[in-house]
């Protein structure tokens, strides 16, 4: 099973932590002494319980000092294997601690020496497994020795007077009771604490995993909103750009001929006067001018003139399936539903992706806009009866079109929406037309509209293979 493991951030918690309840056991030392003593007047040595108290004090001012100072000064050295390091050390200078406190105020007689299993306790929160272990066995172990010790008469036994029997620290049976009593508690806490701890850090580790996942799924679909807002931006964009590049074509046509004619005369003014240089550095100047002027001319014509598609062997499935993925989770089709139907035997065929994105992305939009309470889109492709084209369908079941539009409705500048431009379905037409196929539309008021393309397979492509 794997072994309870914290974090970076959990460590420096804890052992802040720690240092914190230092403080209350040496408040509560304190207090056990001043009710011993003046209390219940019982009589023992201080002097080794002071000095253990003040040994845990300096190194626990050590520790908080540690934290204010070197890990704000330096937050990048905290890694895990030191704070692990730092961990062991506070749990062993505490296990020392607190060893020789009991075996200074009774040893076996003192009550307190199960205070042994509330630092194991701490010691499964704070350490790892293997650490933890070790540390009970080295708790049992000095405390064990510490007892054989004082029993066999190696070092002095340090009684409580006044608060257990004379002899009950040299009972054998006693001691052995105390001692498999003490050893099988340390052991037992220590093994369903750390049960415990591995059991909430699994269960912390898969909600982590979890929002993880969920803070992933998140960015993809962020991701693959603002693509779709792209996308569609793009797709405004190139209406605009094409009712420019009519605007564009118009008016440069109109001053092609006034440049030629100005281009045409200079020349002739420049020819008839050879002498006059005054006179030839300026009509010099109105020839680079006007020439400046045509390039601009042709620049706007070869603007205006739609670009030719750069065609090659594609999957028409494999791009109708990212189109409906990056409009699927998006805002505007929450209350449509998208249902495909695709032919996976559909042969590849010669075709300009992005043009074609466009069209079908424009398709689609129209769709949605045409379903404002939301709806169904279905979305089939396959290749016709004969086999010579790949035929792509775009159902909705949204408002439809009135009859008297659908002759116009490829129209340039004809919309019947209150935002749109008129230029979407004329530009997809004529990018559908480049590519040798059609565009259809078939729809009535209230039943909703079918857009149908058609695109040419190549001859090389009608085998079926994909």
């Amino acid at each position: 099973m794997k072994a309870f493991s914290p974090t970076e951030e959990e460590l420096l918690s804890r052992l802040n932590w720690f240092v914190r309840l230092r403080w209350l056991f040496l408040l509560g030392l304190g207090g056990v002494l001043f009710f011993a003593i003046r209390v219940f007047r019982l009589e023992m040595e201080l002097t080794p319980i002071i000095l253990v108290a003040a040994i845990v004090l300096v190194y626990n001012l050590g520790f908080l000092l540690l934290q204010k100072l070197g890990r704000e000064k330096w937050p990048k050295d905290a890694t895990v294997r030191g704070l692990r390091i730092e961990a062991n050390l506070q749990i062993g200078l505490d296990l020392f601690a607190l060893v020789f406190l009991i075996h200074f105020s009774g040893g076996i007689e003192n009550p307190f020496i199960f205070f042994f299993v509330f630092h194991m306790i701490l010691g499964s929160i704070l350490l790892a497994g293997r650490d933890i272990w070790v540390q009970a066995g080295l708790a049992v172990g000095i405390l064990l020795l510490l007892l054989a010790l004082s029993h066999f008469h190696i070092i002095a036994h340090h009684r409580i007077l006044g608060f257990a029997s004379d002899q009950l620290w040299t009972n054998v049976p006693y001691n052995w009771a105390g001692v498999v009593a003490f050893s099988a508690t340390i052991f037992i806490t220590v093994y369903m604490t750390n049960s415990i701890a591995r059991s909430l850090r699994n269960r912390e580790n898969e909600l982590l995993l979890t929002k993880n996942q969920l803070e992933k799924k998140s960015r993809e679909l962020e991701l693959v909103n603002q693509e779709l807002i792209s996308k569609q931006n793009l797709l405004i964009q190139s209406e605009k750009m094409a009712s420019l590049g009519k605007l564009s074509a118009g008016v440069a046509h109109e001053l092609n001929s006034p440049m030629t004619g100005i281009l045409n005369f200079s020349h002739f003014i420049k020819e008839s006067h050879p002498g006059k240089q005054q006179l030839q550095h300026d009509i010099e100047v109105v020839i680079r001018e006007t020439e400046r002027c045509k390039k601009i001319i042709k620049s706007l014509l070869d603007f205006a003139r739609q670009s030719k598609p750069e065609k090659k062997e594609d999957d028409v499935i494999q791009l109708l399936d990212k189109i409906i993925s990056l409009i699927e989770n998006h805002k505007d089709f929450k209350d449509i539903k998208i249902i495909k139907e695709f032919d996976q035997k559909t042969p590849l065929i010669m075709f300009d992706k992005d043009q074609l994105q466009q069209v079908f992305m424009n398709l689609v939009i129209n769709a949605q806009e045409a379903m404002p309470s939301g709806g169904t889109l279905y979305i089939s492709a396959g290749v016709t009866r004969d086999g010579s084209h790949i035929e792509i369908k775009f159902l909705d079941t949204g408002i439809g079109i009135e009859k008297d539009n659908l002759g116009r409705i490829f129209d340039p500048y004809f919309t019947t929406k209150e935002t749109g431009t008129g230029l979407g379905l004329s530009i997809s037409l004529g990018i559908i037309e480049s590519h040798g196929g059609s565009l259809e539309l078939v729809s009535s008021p209230g039943d909703g509209s079918t857009f149908i393309v058609k695109l040419p397979v190549a001859q090389n492509n009608q085998t079926g293979e994909r």
